[in-house]
C-alpha cells in the first residue's frame, strides 16, 4: 500500500510543473460553477416541462377512449383478505354485489333494493352519541 501511494506522488510530483505551465499557457476561460448550476437548473425545468405536457396529452387522449365511467360507482366495499373483497357498485339503475379476487371478478348478487350511499340510522345515531360524549354530556 505504501508503494502504490509513493508510485501515485511521484507522479503527481512529476507531472505537477508540466500541468501549472500548461494551465499559464491555455487561454480557455475559467468556467463559473453558478452558470453551470444555471444551466442545469434551466435543463431541469425543461424537461419536468415536457413531461407535464406529455401527461396531459395523455390524460386527453384517455378520456376519448372510455376512460372515465359515468354510469359506474362503487357504493360500498368490504375486505375479505389481502387480495379479495366484496364490491357494491351502482350501474345505471341497478346495484351489483361483486366478489373480486387477484384473478377474477364474479357477480354475487343482484340487489332487489337499492342500497344507500351511508343512509344508516345507526350511523347517524353514532356520530349524535360521539359528539355527546365529546362534550361530556353522556346520559347512561
Amino acid at each position: 500500500m505504501n508503494r502504490v501511494f509513493a508510485a501515485c506522488m511521484l507522479l503527481l510530483c512529476a507531472f505537477a510543473p508540466w500541468a501549472s505551465a500548461y494551465a499559464q499557457q491555455s487561454s480557455t476561460p475559467v468556467i463559473s460553477p453558478l452558470a453551470t448550476l444555471g444551466k442545469l437548473a434551466v435543463a431541469l425545468l425543461i424537461v419536468l416541462v415536457v413531461f407535464w405536457a406529455f401527461a396531459k396529452f395523455m390524460k386527453q387522449m384517455q378520456v376519448g377512449q372510455g376512460g372515465s365511467h359515468t354510469g359506474l360507482k362503487v357504493i360500498g366495499a368490504l375486505s375479505l383478505g389481502q387480495r379479495e373483497r366484496v364490491v357494491v357498485v351502482q350501474a345505471g339503475s341497478e346495484q351489483l354485489v361483486l366478489g373480486v379476487t387477484s384473478s377474477a371478478i364474479n357477480t354475487l348478487h343482484v340487489l332487489e333494493t337499492p342500497m344507500g350511499a351511508s343512509d344508516s340510522p345507526e350511523l347517524g345515531d353514532f356520530k349524535q352519541k360521539l359528539s355527546a360524549a365529546l362534550k361530556r354530556q353522556v346520559k347512561t
